[in-house]
């Protein structure tokens, strides 16, 4: 079972409402010059703007993701505090752009600065459910509140493009955005129709102390999925995850190919230390397409950057 790393809050609920009416921001959730309309969403209903032109997001993973797909105006995101990835990831450059915009990182994941939003006064924040559940009123009275959900929650990026762009009144884009996926998909489909059919295949992340984990709702998993991947035995033992130490391993030696979320170089070189791992015929095969565990949870660009990954994974080499 996942656990999620606490979230710090830097202001409480006393000093927030001190804090807005410091800054002059009603207690009441902000809105811009133009009309509004009524969205309900699983902690309420607020009112949006009908024209947004400013959005924090709080996580920094798929309401990043899904705010750049709609190239929303995003005012303020977290500063990431895992070590970054070694090798691009799917908002690796995006993100590059928005720092050389101008757009400040508000704070340190996993630690929201209540007083750090209210500084920016967005016109909307959005954010994953399980981080803004607990700071949901507080939050509230900064800017109406857009939740998106996780792979934690069950709630495919697909559910949250849909639910974004009702609440934006951007339905076009958000079918858009979906549709191209969908539509990725069924060309790898046919191109390696042959490929996916006779390739043993695991999507993988390492974990702790050198061993690997398998998780079935990760972007990586879905998307083998999608395309119809010939899984490794291990993959039925993932429900939805499950983990082998460094000792086993050998849980993945009926893949002859993987991707394998692999972030940084002494993790690569943690792994090259284990014979079990090294002797996998997936590595000795030269057959490991490697990500960063960044891959693991997003929206809809990370789910498109993965169909990459899926096919390096089928294309001979």
């Amino acid at each position: 079972m996942k656990t999620l790393p606490r979230l710090h809050v830097v202001l409480g609920a006393v000093l927030v409402a001190s804090l807005l009416s410091s800054c002059g921001v009603d207690t009441e959730p902000a809105t811009s010059d133009s009309a509004t309309h009524s969205v309900t969403t699983q902690f309420g209903t607020v009112e949006v703007p009908d024209r947004i032109e400013s959005v924090v997001v709080i996580d920094g993973r798929r309401d990043l993701d899904i705010a750049l797909a709609f190239d929303l105006p995003i005012v303020g995101m977290p500063v990431e505090t895992e070590a970054p990835p070694e090798i691009p990831g799917p908002l690796t450059e995006p993100t590059r752009m928005l720092l050389a915009d101008g757009v400040p990182e508000l704070y340190p994941r996993n630690t929201v600065d209540l007083e750090a939003v209210a500084r920016v006064d967005p016109d909307l924040i959005i954010g994953r459910d399980e981080v803004i559940e607990e700071i949901y009123d507080q939050l509230s009275a900064i800017a109406p509140v857009l939740p998106v959900g996780s792979t934690g929650t069950g709630v495919s990026w697909q559910q949250d493009v849909a639910t974004i762009g009702a609440a934006l009144n951007l339905q076009a884009r958000s079918r858009a955005v979906v549709d191209e996926y969908t539509t990725r998909v069924d060309e790898l489909t046919t191109q390696y129709a042959d490929a996916i059919a006779d390739t043993t295949v695991l999507p993988i992340s390492t974990s702790e102390e050198g061993g690997i984990s398998i998780g079935r709702d990760r972007v990586t998993s879905i998307a083998l999925e999608d395309v119809g991947a010939r899984f490794g035995s291990a993959w039925s033992a993932a429900a939805p995850e499950i983990e082998y130490g460094p000792e086993n391993v050998t849980a993945a030696s009926d893949a002859v190919a993987m991707i394998a979320a692999i972030t940084s170089e002494e993790d690569l070189q943690a792994m090259n230390a284990n014979p079990l791992w090294t002797g996998l015929p997936a590595v000795r095969g030269d057959r490991i397409v490697r990500t960063d565990k960044f891959t693991n949870d997003g929206g809809p660009l990370t789910a498109l950057w993965t169909l990459g990954l899926v096919e390096r994974l089928y294309t001979p080499s």
